[in-house]
């Protein structure tokens, strides 16, 4: 799938979740449409209903016509897109940018953070975890910096820092599950092996007691102190659902977390820069100091 369908796609359920449109209504909108390269004055027809299935393949999200009341069209479980997570980030990057397109003369003012460019085989995943459908992939270690193919069993997709990833089980670590990164990914082809979920696998509670998607630390009580600016920051926009303000006095506000330090994590940490120390446990203290040490040295302080 192109990033142009794949806009197409976002810009459509945005535009039927504004309100009640007929076909008429919805043609209008895109003949003024900047993905409607051709500038065509309809949305034929036979395009819109394939459109249409093929979003409901690919978000599980159904529009359709009411034909007793005006033929208008909408969206049947516009709930899922306002409190689902992956529809409602998904929307809402657009939204904005589909109410931008009305007003070209403040385009350049209005700057959009990226969305997920690694699209490709999103549509083929969605189809195989619908399907419980093995997958199998040419995949670029980074580390070791080598390809390989890789057998997957996939369980669910996750967005991160604008980048795709599928959780799931490998052929090589069966009774384990693992996650990749897409844009490591080529030559996708979804297999006819069907596969059983791991007993009790749960996506929540896979990525519960993690900040990203890392997963080679186990979760620990972590105490950090930050200056009262920071403070803010965490207090409208927490690193973690288990994030707990404990204490404010002269030397800052203490914030306590259950979840595993793994790399995202302290790279996050490390945004706040010296509005922030960590207190707990010692041997991330001890980490961040010798960090610390390596920078004056690096800048000679």
């Amino acid at each position: 799938m192109s990033a142009h369908i794949f806009n197409i796609y976002i810009w459509l359920l945005d535009t039927i979740a504004s309100g009640k449109l007929t076909k008429e209504d919805i043609d209008r909108r895109w003949y003024s449409c900047r993905y409607n390269d051709e500038k065509e004055e309809v949305f034929h027809i036979r395009k819109f209903h394939r459109y249409k299935a093929e979003i409901q393949e690919l978000f599980d999200i159904e529009i359709r016509c009411n034909k007793h009341d005006g033929n208008y069209y909408y969206i049947s479980n516009l709930d899922d897109i306002k409190f689902g997570t992956t529809r409602k980030w998904l929307l809402s990057n657009f939204a904005v940018q589909s109410m931008i397109e009305q007003s070209k003369d403040i385009e350049d003012s209005v700057l959009f953070e990226d969305m997920p460019g690694d699209t490709q085989y999103l549509s083929s995943i969605v189809h195989a975890i619908r399907n419980t459908q093995k997958i199998q992939v040419k995949y670029h270690n980074f580390t070791r910096n080598e390809i390989y193919t890789l057998c997957l069993a996939p369980y669910c997709l996750k967005v991160f820092k604008q980048r795709w990833y599928v959780a799931g089980e490998p052929s090589t670590h069966q009774g384990e599950a693992r996650i990749y990164a897409l844009d490591r990914m080529s030559d996708l082809k979804v297999l006819d092996e069907h596969y059983k979920r791991l007993p009790d696998w749960d996506a929540k509670s896979f990525f519960r007691d993690f900040y990203g998607v890392f997963r080679n630390e186990s979760p620990v009580g972590v105490r950090i102190r930050v200056t009262k600016r920071s403070a803010d920051y965490l207090r409208n926009l927490p690193l973690h659902h288990s994030q707990k303000e404990v204490k404010q006095d002269a030397n800052g506000v203490e914030f306590t977390y259950f979840v595993a330090p793994t790399l995202d994590f302290i790279q996050q940490l490390r945004t706040h820069g010296s509005d922030l120390e960590v207190l707990e446990p010692a041997y991330l203290v001890s980490k961040f100091a010798d960090e610390a040490k390596r920078i004056a040295q690096i800048y000679k302080i």
